[in-house]
This record gives structure tokens, C-alpha cells and sequence, in this order.
């Protein structure tokens, strides 16, 4: 079976639904505040530690972040290495130019409160065209962040994304992975695999397959979950235009609402309730775990 059949677009082929859906919806429902406080979290009370146990305090520090957006996580890891590290080189890797500037304007002012100096470079595109044109890939850091972006990196599969970040990594240096081990993508693309295949793509992926690839190149990965609740209450509304976009990132396909089959779109809504629950206010929920992954050699 194929989405071809029913006319199925992929939501990585309408870029302006794409956007929207992302930066409109999903980071609504993802409970990302709660992600960036336990990430923030576990690197200052174990990461900071482990970075200064191996990398001295007198020499410069470099960061490469992939696939940063606008940088929340890494403002933090930067804003902690600050307290440590005199000099810092900050490289941030991201298709989207205009959030690029956002977390630019951000690093810019860590250089005015008197701790370490922060340098910015950056690159407007994705890590493949990094790593083939970019001088600055060609350095080797301290640290790599990869925060919810192996998904989205376009190398083709994250087996090669993986392989990138490693060859640019620092001997003793580390790299931060955080991946959705278990969502409502997951378990739609597992009850629906043929809709995974058609729209290419990737959320397919979690931190378990993630893990044991880096295991498998013979790197060391430590573990640590983050369960988190998405309420996808407009999901079941037919009048929701916030539900029918939520419904576009669970499917990852464009308008999915209108144009799947009525038969595939009631038993898919019928899966999706069956597996969340449901507060005395009528609010619906899913459960869904994110992971990170510190890996290190």
C-alpha cells in the first residue's frame, strides 16, 4: 500500500504547511519547557563535569551545534561553559537563516556580562552541505549538540548524520543527542508503516535505534528519559484548524484531513484515542518520552 494511492502528500513537500505546522503547533503540544529544563538540568549537574574533568580550563572551547534552530538548549550549554572556560568558539549548523539570526542575537549577549568571550560562526543549511563546504567542519570540538534534529538533518538517514558529528568530535569530546524514544509518530508510523515509507519520513526514529548504532561504532552512550504528556485534545475535533495541522504532524502529511480516505482517517482517530487518556476536564493526552543521549568514546 502506498499514500500515492490516495493522493497523499507528504508534509515536507508543501514547505509553508511544513512551517507552520512545526512552529505553530507542535511546539505547543511538545511540552518543550519541560524538555529544556530537565536537559538544562542534567548538563550542568553531569555534563559540566565531565567537560572539565578532561578538557583544561586555560584552552579554548568549541562548541558545533546541529540543527539548533533558535538555540535554547545551547544558549544554556554556552551561557554554563562561560563560568568555566575563558574563550569559547561557538559554530552553529541550521537551514532556517532567520533562526539562525534569532540565536545569534542571543550568544552576542553573553559577550557583556563580563565572563568568558563567545565567539559566533554559522552555516544557513543542512549538516550534509556543511560537512562537504564548510571550512569550519573541517575543526574538531569539544562538544556537539544535536537537540530533536536527526530527523530533520536531510544527509538521507541519521546513520550518516551520526557518522558526520563523530568525525568532527574532539578525542575525549562528547556529543548530546535528544530523540523522541517512544511518541504518537512512533506508534502511528508502526501501526500505519506503508504512510512512513510514502512520506519519507524519519520520525520513525528513536533514541533505541539511535543508541544501539553508536554502540554498535563502539561508542560509550549514557541514558536518560524524559516523559512528557502531549494534549491532543483539538485531534479529535473536525472544525479544528489547530487539530488538523496536529493531525499533519502525527502523519507528517500535508492536509491529511482532507485527503485520506474517510475509513483510514476514522480508525486512525480511533487507534490515537484508544491509547491516551483523558482529565475531569475533558482534556486528551498522550504519553510520549524523549531520551538523551550523551555519547563519548
Amino acid at each position: 500500500m502506498s499514500a500515492d494511492i490516495y493522493n497523499i502528500k507528504p508534509l515536507t513537500e508543501d514547505p509553508k504547511r511544513y512551517e507552520d505546522v512545526y512552529y505553530n503547533v507542535f511546539y505547543k503540544i511538545a511540552q518543550k519547557d519541560v524538555v529544556l529544563e530537565k536537559v538544562n538540568q542534567y548538563f550542568d549537574t553531569k555534563v559540566i563535569k565531565m567537560l572539565t574533568d578532561v578538557f583544561g580550563r586555560d584552552e579554548e572551547f568549541s562548541l558545533l551545534g546541529v540543527g539548533v534552530g533558535e538555540g535554547p538548549h545551547e544558549f544554556h550549554f554556552l551561557k554554563s561553559l562561560q563560568s568555566y572556560y575563558p574563550s569559547i568558539c561557538n559554530v552553529a549548523v541550521d537551514p532556517n537563516e532567520g533562526m539562525l539570526q534569532t540565536f545569534k542575537d542571543r550568544v552576542s549577549s553573553l559577550n557583556t556580562n563580563g565572563k568568558g568571550s563567545v565567539s559566533y560562526d554559522e552555516f544557513g543549511g543542512p549538516l550534509s552541505e556543511f560537512v562537504a563546504g564548510s571550512p569550519l567542519a573541517k575543526k574538531k570540538y569539544n562538544l556537539i549538540t544535536s537537540i530533536h534534529s536527526l530527523y530533520y538533518t536531510h544527509t538521507g538517514d541519521f546513520e550518516t548524520t551520526f557518522t558526520h558529528m563523530t568525525s568532527m568530535m574532539i578525542d575525549n569530546g562528547f556529543i548530546i543527542i535528544v530523540c523522541k524514544n517512544d511518541s504518537l509518530n512512533t506508534k502511528t508510523f508502526h501501526k500505519l508503516p506503508w504512510l512512513s515509507e510514502s512520506t519519507q519520513s524519519n520520525e520513525r526514529l528513536s533514541s533505541k535505534t539511535v543508541r544501539e548504532f553508536a554502540e554498535g561504532q563502539g561508542y560509550k552512550v549514557t541514558t536518560v528519559d524524559i516523559s512528557v504528556q502531549w494534549d491532543i485534545t483539538e485531534l479529535f475535533k473536525d472544525q479544528s484548524e489547530f487539530g488538523d495541522k496536529l493531525l499533519d504532524f502525527c502523519t507528517q502529511a500535508a492536509y491529511f484531513r482532507q485527503t485520506a480516505p474517510s475509513a483510514i482517517l476514522d480508525d486512525l482517530i480511533a487507534f490515537w484515542r484508544s491509547i491516551s487518556t483523558q482529565d475531569d476536564s475533558g482534556r486528551v493526552f498522550a504519553p510520549a518520552h524523549d531520551e538523551i543521549l550523551l555519547v563519548s568514546k
